[in-house]
């Protein structure tokens, strides 16, 4: 490559010395670029005298063709590097539908205004979307273990679960002040075996525990259908304490046994390829997500693919 810009640069100025100069190298080892190059190709190049450096014909036809082939390379080389320094295409992410809208919906519309030249494209399923089959850049991956692979997870946060009603409810069918006391109860629950679950609690202060078998008053295949059901009064819902925070904030759902703690909790990742030169447009929406988690960084070895 330095020798094609060495011929060009002594072409276009006639001056082996102006060219060396130009190039921040010496006489000598520009004219052995020129040299190199002539016999790599078996024509002769230049006409050197010791008052004027002039192309032959051939010379002058090869000036031309490779002035364009090196402008298209560096345009090439711009065109990258403005890439990498400015996110940009389309990118796909997979993620729970639960997770997508308690915690994609928020975030998506500040990266979309910080990255306005990336389409985010959303798909919310329970699947595992495999990365290379379904053309996946990330995944959001809510679990209690990763599985090896090649890709690279970052631990974004833990997920509590938690029980969480209405006031409305407890005030209609009284408080729950033990875990045995959930067996009177309307349970909403996610994700149940025909019905039924076991829910495992401990006392925060580690004076109790409890193992129970409970019955699903409504079950259904996502947690936010859970929610919507406690919100409107109709049970005590089983869920990611993260899908009801605005609620308990707003204070239209409440905590049920908050001194207990509920078994076999997961933790968020973000999962992505684990390659070196990792495409700007997933780089940008990991260190996003990353800095909006406070746990910039932060990473594990292994994914679930």
């Amino acid at each position: 490559m330095t020798d094609l810009r060495a011929f060009c640069l002594v072409v276009d100025l006639g001056s082996i010395t102006a060219a060396a100069k130009t190039l921040g190298e010496t006489k000598g080892s520009v004219s052995r670029r020129i040299t190199r190059l002539e016999h790599a190709l078996g024509v002769e190049l230049l006409r050197r005298s010791p008052r004027l450096v002039q192309a032959t014909e051939d010379g002058v036809a090869y000036r031309m063709r490779v002035g364009r082939a090196l402008e298209l390379l560096e345009d090439a080389n711009v065109a990258v590097q403005q890439a990498r320094s400015r996110p940009r295409g389309h990118l796909r992410v997979t993620a729970p539908f639960d997770l997508g809208l308690s915690i994609l919906a928020p975030l998506s519309a500040g990266f979309a205004e910080r990255f306005p030249e990336i389409s985010l494209e959303l798909l919310l399923t329970e699947a595992l979307l495999d990365f290379d089959a379904h053309q996946v850049d990330v995944a959001l991956r809510a679990t209690s273990s990763l599985p090896d692979s090649s890709l690279i997870a970052h631990k974004l946060q833990h997920i509590e679960v938690g029980l969480f009603a209405a006031p409305s409810y407890l005030r209609k069918h009284g408080a729950v002040r033990r875990p045995e006391d959930l067996a009177g109860h309307r349970l909403l629950l996610a994700q149940t075996a025909r019905g039924h679950a076991t829910i495992a609690l401990s006392a925060r202060d580690g004076r109790d525990r409890a193992e129970l078998r409970v019955r699903a008053a409504i079950s259904a295949s996502d947690f936010s259908f859970c929610r919507e059901v406690a919100l409107a009064g109709g049970g005590i819902a089983l869920v990611p304490a993260i899908n009801v925070r605005g609620d308990l904030d707003a204070k239209r759902l409440v905590p049920v046994l908050k001194d207990y703690a509920i078994h076999g909790a997961a933790s968020l990742y973000l999962v992505h390829p684990g390659t070196r030169f990792l495409p700007s447009k997933i780089r940008a929406f990991r260190d996003y997500l990353l800095d909006a988690f406070g746990v910039q960084g932060r990473r594990e070895a292994a994914a679930a693919r």
